[in-house]
């Protein structure tokens, strides 16, 4: 549980959204919490989002029950600008329900660099925010979570596949050219 070095906290800002319903009906190979290969089905794609680094937020806070213990997964997206094609995306996004591919900043664990959050019950659109007077200049905030009824049994499932340059060619094949 510790380490000699100081670890790096954060995701790059970029994510991958698959919709939930093409995750359901993929291919995907899983061993001891780790993915290894993820197919989607047919010409299905995910979608790529990239921001401003620091800009997008991960976490995973556990929730006690009476009968057993679940995890919330939520992941924030900053946009700055205000072009139609995201509020035509964010239009989307409200609606939906999405796993959400993350890239770590720590790359010193190579076989954690790339999380998957909301992989059995999706994520949802829990808040989208507009400030027109955001002294940092963020357009939308996107927050997506995991909602009460559909909470995670897990923390966020590691994807990787022999080395980092494969698992990187595997997520990027997730998404439409």
């Amino acid at each position: 549980m510790a380490s000699c070095r100081n670890a790096v906290a954060g995701i790059l800002g970029e994510a991958i959204l698959i919709n939930f319903d093409d995750w359901k009906a993929a291919t995907i190979t899983e061993a001891n919490g780790v993915i290894s290969a993820i197919a989607l089905a047919g010409t299905t794609k995910g979608c790529k989002f990239t921001s401003h680094e620091k800009a997008f937020e991960a976490s995973v806070q556990m929730n006690k029950g009476t009968y057993g213990n679940s995890f919330t997964h939520q992941v924030i997206m900053r946009a700055f600008d205000r072009t139609q094609t995201l509020k035509d995306d964010i239009n989307k996004i409200a609606h939906g329900r999405y796993v959400v591919i993350v890239i770590n900043r720590d790359l010193e664990s190579n076989s954690t660099v790339y999380e998957a959050y909301g992989t059995e019950n999706g994520l949802a659109a829990s808040a989208i925010e507009y400030n027109s007077t955001d002294g940092d200049g963020i357009a939308y905030a996107i927050t997506l979570a995991s909602e009460d009824n559909a909470r995670e049994s897990e923390v966020p499932k590691s994807i990787f596949t022999n080395t980092l340059a494969a698992t990187k060619t595997m997520v990027d094949g997730l998404v439409a050219a």
